[in-house]
This record gives C-alpha cells, sequence and structure tokens, in this order.
C-alpha cells in the first residue's frame, strides 16, 4: 500500500449540484465479482442493493461467479432470488470463464453492458446509500468520465481494524497530494463509476495481475480520459486479525511494484501520469528500506540519524492525516498511535512482494473464509 512519507493532502468535499431525479436518473450497471465467498459474503451483497438511494427499476446488478465453481454460483443464485423481496432492480447471477484475476471477469462482463454509466463493487463492498446517485450527478455536472468513492474497512472495531482504518486514511490522504501535485486522479480499489464511453476509449483492464484499476487509470490519463473522486465512503467487512491484513497488502504492493517498473521502463508517458506512477512507486522503494534502516541502527550509530529522520518524518505525516476532520466519523482513536509499528510491520509485506515478483509468483493471498470452510 503506497503512501509512505508521502505528503498528505485535505479532502475538501465538493458540494455537488442537485441532480436529476426519478425518471430522468440514467440507467446503471452494478458489476460485483465473487471469488469463492461466503453465502454470508452474498447476503451481505444483497443488504447492501436495498437501500441504494437511486430508482432499483434503473440498476442492472450482475453477480460475478467462477463458473468453475457450480456450488458457488447456485448458492449465489439462491440468494439473488431470496433478495427479490426488497429490491427491485434487474439483479442477476452471471458465471463467468474466469476470476482469476478479477479483470477477466469484469471485461467477460462489460461486452454485455449497454448502460451508459457503469459501477464497479468488491464482494463486500457496501457504499453510503446516496454515493450512487451522487456520483452519476458529479459525472453528469462536472463533465468527469470516471469517479470513484473512499473505500474503507468499517469503521470502529478493535485495535487492528482502528489501525487499517488510520492506514486507509493516510494512504487516501497521500493520494490526494499525488493527484494535486501532478494533475492526474489515480483510480484505487472498488466503488469506481465509469461512464461506458470512458471503458470503450481505454480498451479492457488488463487481465495479468492485480491493481488493474490503477493500470487502467494511467492509460485513461495518457489519452485525456477525465477522472475526479466524490468524498463519501464505503465500507468493507472489518479486519481483525494481522496476518490476513498484511497478506492482503503484499497482493496490493506487488500489483503497484509491478505496474510501477512496468510502465517507468516502457514507452514514454506523458508527464502527468509519468509522475504520478513515480512518486507512489517511490513511495514503496521508502517503505522497503524500514526494515534495513532500522535495523542496521540498532548496531551501527551512522544509522541511527537517518531512522530517526525515516521514522519522525512519517510520525508527522500520520500526524497531519489525523487532523483531517472528515475522517473523525471512522471512530479510529488509538489507532493512530499503533499506525507507525504497523507500517514498520507492513515493510515486511513489501519485501515478500519482491520476492513474489522476482521468482514469478502470483499468490492471491485470499483475507476471507473460503466458501468451502465456512456456512452456506
Amino acid at each position: 500500500m503506497t503512501g509512505f512519507l508521502l505528503p498528505s493532502a485535505r479532502l475538501d468535499p465538493h458540494r455537488e449540484p442537485p441532480g436529476a431525479d426519478g425518471p430522468d436518473l440514467p440507467p446503471v450497471t452494478v458489476l460485483i465479482p465473487f471469488y469463492r465467498e461466503t453465502a454470508d459474503i452474498l447476503r451481505r451483497s444483497a443488504g447492501m442493493l436495498k437501500l441504494l438511494d437511486y430508482p432499483h427499476e434503473k440498476l442492472s446488478v450482475r453477480w460475478l461467479l467462477d463458473a468453475r465453481t457450480p456450488d458457488d454460483v447456485a448458492v449465489a443464485e439462491a440468494v439473488a432470488e431470496s433478495a427479490g423481496a426488497d429490491f427491485a432492480g434487474d439483479l442477476r447471477v452471471v458465471a463467468v470463464p474466469s476470476m482469476t484475476p478479477k479483470a477477466k471477469a469484469l471485461n467477460h462482463a462489460l461486452r454485455d453492458v449497454g448502460d451508459p454509466f457503469v459501477a464497479l463493487y468488491d464482494a463486500d463492498t457496501v457504499p453510503d446509500p446516496g454515493q450512487l446517485r451522487q456520483a452519476v450527478t458529479a459525472l453528469e455536472t462536472r463533465d468527469l468520465d470516471v469517479v470513484d468513492a473512499i473505500e474503507l474497512p468499517e469503521p470502529g472495531g478493535d485495535l487492528v481494524n482502528r489501525t487499517t482504518l488510520a492506514q486507509s486514511a493516510a494512504f487516501f490522504g497521500a493520494m490526494e497530494y499525488v493527484n494535486r501535485r501532478t494533475g492526474m486522479h489515480m483510480l484505487l480499489g472498488s466503488s469506481v463509476y465509469f461512464r461506458r464511453t470512458a471503458l470503450d476509449a481505454v480498451g479492457p483492464l488488463r487481465e495479468d495481475g492485480v491493481e488493474e484499476l490503477y493500470e487502467w487509470a494511467v492509460r485513461a490519463a495518457a489519452r485525456g480520459v477525465r477522472m475526479g473522486r466524490i468524498v463519501s465512503f464505503s465500507y468493507g467487512t472489518r479486519t481483525s486479525v494481522v496476518g490476513p491484513a498484511l497478506r492482503q497488502r503484499t497482493r496490493w504492493i506487488r500489483g503497484q511494484l509491478d505496474i510501477g517498473f512496468r510502465l517507468l521502463a516502457g514507452p514514454p508517458l506523458p508527464p502527468r501520469p509519468r509522475g504520478a506512477v513515480a512518486l507512489m512507486t517511490l513511495s514503496l522503494l521508502a517503505q522497503l528500506a524500514v526494515v534495513p534502516v532500522v535495523a542496521g541502527a540498532v548496531r551501527r550509530r551512522a544509522l541511527r540519524l537517518p531512522a530517526a529522520a525515516l521514522l519522525a518524518g512519517e510520525a508527522l505525516r500520520i500526524r497531519r492525516v489525523a487532523r483531517d476532520p472528515v475522517w473523525e466519523v471512522l471512530r479510529v482513536g488509538s489507532g493512530w498511535f499503533l499506525l507507525l509499528p504497523f507500517e514498520i510491520l507492513e515493510s515486511t509485506s513489501a519485501w515478500r512482494a519482491v520476492w513474489e515478483l522476482a521468482t514469478g509468483r502470483d499468490t492471491w493471498h485470499k483475507v476471507r473464509p473460503e466458501s468451502g470452510k465456512g456456512p452456506t
């Protein structure tokens, strides 16, 4: 996860003007991929749909599941059928040829999307009920092609979850700095809303790795696609165990490093996307230095000042993020104080990501229980 030592910018909520209402709202297709998820996650998604403040008859929701796991498809179809009592939109289960990586499933489903707007959510994503309407309004009134929202773990919880909340807030603060400094908007995670024409103009998501939206955003920026953010929260499931949190970050870091090295060594990019990729990659490389410098400072006096400067710089950055009032709703509390130790621990994930890249390993690092290991 990038952001280490990058300055952080405050997120200023953009007041969207009143958009269209009722019958004038455009139709939207919502794509949600599920890879070996439990029925609880499916029910969570179904519960999210009924709360959306958008005319349900204007929504076409596609749950994407791997056709090679027919038991999972059957469970999804049963949950989708029961969801029909509370959700009046068009909810269908689509069995796709492959879900590894997620981009393959999304590209397959996008071929059949005819609506002018497309929303992408992760399996456990629960957006603010008004977020979809806010996103469509932003796309239409701010003359944008793509917008994304802020996705975080659910607020509160134990110390592990509050620490990952703090890190997510610091991450988005750093990305806001990168966006302003380079003039390019980076798409990250889930809760992303597209004009269908933008997806056609840039082309399909890359299917040979993770962090597919990061790579797509760089290509989109090079083509002049207009991207922005709405200050609206989406929430994933809480993280209560350090191990899965670190494994998830290994996957993210591996994907971001792979894209950074490949794009910076490839054909020249326009200045804005090249600057954004360079800053994000340098942030990851800085985090790789944490363990060697801190461990070396224990025995070598010459490394103590660099180690202190490294940690002090990051502590000041965290302090700045913690003072941004936009994060008050997250109830982070002591998570802010534990963020720096967690980032030091996370640097081991960065080294594991480098090892996986160097050895050609493409491990998914599943962080939620599989359907075969939980109740369905």
